[in-house]
């Protein structure tokens, strides 16, 4: 992460994680780059939830779990130490990358699935 990057985070009034739909803590707006089929870089955005369903058992998720965990409101006094745990976190995010067999295998249930008359 360089100096430049901004993190947005959102820890009042905080959408459903995305992923499984239950309870997020927070959630973060990142920038996000990648190359396109071209061979361009492609600049934008991306977001994560925290959501301890999800997240509990990922090192620099936990060090954030735990904070909220002891509670509701961070104290003025730890807001940098805060602020630190979520750029961590944040990396960690960051690189994470698409688990292709898992995402072909949830393709393939969703197409058999269909096939034998399913909801679309």
């Amino acid at each position: 992460m360089t100096d430049g990057d901004e993190i947005a985070v959102r820890i009042d009034e905080v959408p459903p994680c995305a992923r499984c739909g239950g309870a997020a803590l927070l959630r973060v707006r990142f920038g996000h780059s990648w190359t396109n089929t071209a061979g361009r870089p492609v600049e934008g955005f991306r977001e994560a939830d925290l959501c301890p369903a999800c997240d509990s058992g990922d090192t620099s998720a936990d060090d954030l779990l735990a904070l909220f965990a002891v509670a509701e409101e961070v104290p003025l006094s730890s807001v940098v130490d805060f602020g630190g745990h979520v750029a961590a976190w944040v990396e960690s995010v960051r690189r994470r990358r698409v688990d292709m067999v898992r995402l072909r295998s949830e393709e393939r249930a969703e197409h058999a699935h269909r096939l034998h008359g399913g909801p679309p």
